[in-house]
């Protein structure tokens, strides 16, 4: 009887279940053919318009509204900056199941006091694993580089070296369309600042990335993802502009896409121009010294990318594309160095340094990718790539002293050449299977090899102003060798429950690290080279995202990642630097990574003009790495190195919200809180003890920016921020503040765009920092560049109007995109 009770309510349940009706499909962009998430999905019953189910879609686009009865329904799509989509279907026993395999939502354009507004896409998309930023709709960035670009993208700063982090931390990895395309943590600054932003798409910003992406980046990945757009037929742009400091930049785009092949190639040309300003004022118990120092920098280079992608079947994709960037520069500093002797018997004194430099960069990347579609959802994708990145550096030194109560006036010249050669090779394997409509298994492998050969050189003349008399100089002579090999395996499982999603992943790596550093003895006899310094290392990542779409309009998620930062290169190299007149630099070849368990706890919540994003994060770290300073108490020298010194942990609260007010107004306002502590440390290093106290800090940021939308095609932005005070190691950075505007008109129906903005409003701009030790103190002031009123002008050709092809699908040749149903929107 048990046994058939049991069998009984199976059954039950088996025809319950069957008998509930479904409606699903995919949602994308009209304009892009991209998918949205978030969408609002609402199914209400024709007539009475009672709500009878709902939810939003994936990061996919997907939606799936399940437990409908019998009966007539309509379903309403709604999302913020789109027009609303309807359509009507109907629930009967013989068809249980509706389909809208492609319904396409198109950006909200309308009529104001009967002139033409255009409507501007959402600038930002909040998606399952990432934030995603359309920087394209950023008016201040036009005519200027990756650097400012991310600079505008709220939780990220960049500073005046071009150092990039995510909130507050610089740990963080920076790709390119998915992948590290060539970018290191020595060559990173120089790329970003050179990238012409006109090339970028969106930013997308990972900041609790899955075991699916590289455990390297304790903060995050930041993804930039380039221009590469799909609409059938042929299109392009010319683009010129100016600045006030001098600098300029055009380039050419142009994209040819068809159902076999889609074709890209941009071409940029960028001059820079730019000014920078240092001062410092430090202290210590023999010397206190000061110095005012201005810096002018030019520069030229040139960015060509390009890609073709053949599509062989309905089911195989193969593609080409690679990048080459090849520039260099110049720059000029004179610094006067002032002496005050503070321990008896010595006397003051002043260097007056003339700095000159010249830099030569190129990049070179290239990339293949196979794909490979067993059905939508179901499919396996190569890549192989290869890179290179070569700097090579001229600089030259010419340093005259003076000293209180002596006649004579010494002399010295240096040239130092540096020639960094790094080279990268990757393989990606990935395999995505979405088994049943809840359960999707990933998994793949991916293999990176990076070679760095550096030789730096030291030509010395103390006799003279003008190095007549310059002979090489043995003792600053240096290569540098670093090779790493690193293996990744990982795994992840998804399974969905009602209103319940999990995702599981489990990735390993392996690498190994070899590091090789040569004098000029060594360089020139192999017998005396010491045994290069080797290492490997095996750990794993695990983690774990559970997501509960609480409400239609509501989403809860909780996330759990393990992460990591490796070493780079330079911080390796034990080579003491002495071009810095007053500080000596030299790197750790015993760092060891620093691991963080990175915890993430957000909220969303949506209205149909408004939505809020909030955020908290707990980030404890280990065997921390930082930069630290300390005076040798032998040559009276200040020295630098990095150390992994202690524990820190970072914590906070970030709060993202967008607003649509009266049609016309977009505002993007993001606050991040979070409070950091770095545990107190203390190291031998060179016969001496160096210490840091405890310290920690609560700090805060916040950002606006604005869109005002006005008649005759006039688009206005604005975007203010604010940094507070923030905790460095042996110190703190003081807080500060900046604004950019712009404006943009479109011309002749978009054929010509002009766009006018200022960056640094205020000429605020800048980073001033504040460290100590047990026998110095130093304040720092550095900024870069200044105010800055730039011109662009963008000519559009090409079939512009031209609706994109269909999806293959969809077995149309129209252009006009349609649904499942054959209805035109």
């Amino acid at each position: 009887m048990k046994r058939f009770i049991l069998f009984f309510l199976l059954c039950l349940c088996a025809y319950t279940g069957w008998a509930q009706g479904i409606v699903k499909g995919k949602i994308l962009d009209r304009q892009k053919s991209e998918p949205l998430g978030f969408v609002n999905i609402k199914v209400t019953e024709q007539g009475s318009d009672k709500f009878a189910g709902g939810g939003i879609t994936d990061a996919g686009g997907n939606f799936n509204v399940t437990g409908l009865k019998d009966g007539k329904y309509t379903l309403t799509l709604t999302f913020m900056g789109y027009k609303d989509v309807t359509r009507q279907f109907e629930i009967t026993p013989a068809k249980r199941e509706v389909q809208f395999k492609l319904l396409y939502m198109a950006e909200d354009a309308k009529q104001l006091n009967e002139v033409t507004v255009t409507g501007q896409r959402a600038t930002m998309k909040l998606e399952v694993d990432r934030k995603s930023f359309d920087v394209g709709q950023l008016i201040s960035n036009a005519g200027q580089s990756a650097s400012d670009v991310l600079d505008n993208v709220p939780s990220i700063e960049v500073d005046n070296d071009g150092n990039v982090s995510l909130r507050g931390n610089s740990s963080v990895e920076v790709w390119i369309n998915g992948k590290a395309s060539g970018l290191t943590s020595d060559n990173r600054a120089q790329i970003l600042q050179q990238l012409p932003a006109e090339s970028i798409e969106r930013v997308e910003v990972i900041d609790n990335p899955s075991a699916k992406f590289s455990a390297e980046g304790s903060a995050g990945i930041i993804n930039i993802v380039l221009k590469k757009d799909r609409k059938a037929g042929y299109y392009g742009s010319v683009q010129a502009g100016g600045d006030t400091r001098g600098g300029a930049n055009t380039s050419f785009n142009i994209n040819y896409n068809s159902r076999l092949i889609d074709t890209y190639l941009n071409i940029g040309y960028r001059h820079r121009a730019n000014t920078g300003h240092m001062e410092s004022q430090q202290t210590s118990n023999t010397y206190n010294q000061t110095y005012d120092s201005d810096s002018k920098q030019r520069g030229n280079n040139l960015f060509t990318r390009a890609g073709v992608t053949l599509h062989a079947t309905t089911k195989d994709d193969f593609s080409l594309s690679g990048m080459l960037m090849h520039g260099g520069g110049n720059s000029h500093s004179y610094t006067p160095y002032m002496y005050t002797a503070v321990a008896n018997g010595l006397n003051d004194y002043q260097l007056d340094r003339l700095n000159r430099s010249h830099t030569g960069m190129d990049m070179h990347y290239g990339e293949f990718n196979y794909r490979h579609s067993f059905t939508d959802k179901h499919f396996i994708d190569f890549t192989a790539n290869l890179s290179s990145w070569k700097m090579n550096g001229d600089n030259w030194y010419q340093d005259s002293t003076v000293t209180a109560n002596v006649d004579d006036v010494t002399y010295s010249y240096q040239y130092r050449p540096q020639h960094v050669n790094n080279h990268r090779k990757e393989l990606k394997l990935e395999y995505e299977n979405q088994v049943t409509k809840n359960f999707k298994v990933e998994a793949g492998y991916n293999g990176n090899f990076s070679r760095e050969n550096t030789p730096q050189e030291s030509y010395l003349d103390n006799s003279s102003f003008d190095g007549n008399n310059a002979s090489e100089d043995k003792l600053f002579f240096n290569r540098f060798i670093y090779k790493q090999d690193l293996h990744a395996f990982y795994t992840t499982l998804s399974y969905k429950f009602g209103a319940l999603s999990l995702m599981g992943g489990l990735r390993g790596e392996y690498w190994r690290v070899n590091t090789e550093s040569y004098t000029w003895e060594q360089e020139h006899d192999a017998s005396l080279r010491e045994q290069p310094f080797k290492k490997d290392y095996f750990q794993l990542f695990p983690s774990v995202f559970m997501s509960w779409q609480m409400t239609e309009t509501q989403q809860l998620q909780l996330n759990y990642t393990r992460r990591l930062r490796r070493p780079w290169g330079g911080q390796l190299n034990s080579f003491r630097d002495t071009r810095d007149a007053t500080t000596v630099s030299f790197g750790n070849p015993y760092l060891t990574p620093e691991f963080s368990n990175s915890f993430s706890l957000n909220y969303l919540k949506q209205w149909n003009d408004h939505s809020l994003l909030v955020s908290a994060y707990y980030r404890p770290t280990t065997d921390v790495i930082q930069r630290i300073s300390y005076k040798n108490q032998e040559d009276g020298l200040f020295y630098q190195t990095s150390m992994n010194v202690a524990k820190s942990l970072s914590t906070g609260l970030e709060m993202t919200v967008k607003n649509k007010l009266w049609r016309i107004l977009d505002l993007t306002t993001s606050a991040n809180a979070y409070y950091y502590r770095l545990n107190g440390f203390s190291y031998d290093i060179d016969g001496q003890t160096v210490t840091g106290n405890s310290d920690h800090n609560f700090t805060w940021n916040a950002r606006m920016t604005a869109s005002l939308m006005l008649p005759y095609d006039i688009s206005i932005q604005t975007t203010g921020r604010y940094t507070a005070r923030q905790v460095i190691t042996q110190g703190y950075r003081k807080a500060n503040y900046s604004i950019d505007f712009g404006a943009r008109k479109n011309f002749f129906n978009k054929l010509f765009t002009l766009s006018v903005n200022c960056r640094d409003l205020l000429d605020s701009r800048r980073f001033e920092t504040f460290t100590s030790g047990p026998n110095f103190t130093r304040h720092q002031i550095n900024r870069r560049g200044g105010r800055r009123v730039s011109m662009t002008l963008t000519w559009n050709f090409g079939n512009m109007k031209q609706k994109k092809r269909p999806n293959k699908s969809q077995g149309s040749e129209n252009d006009m995109p349609m649904d499942y149903n054959g209805v035109e929107e």
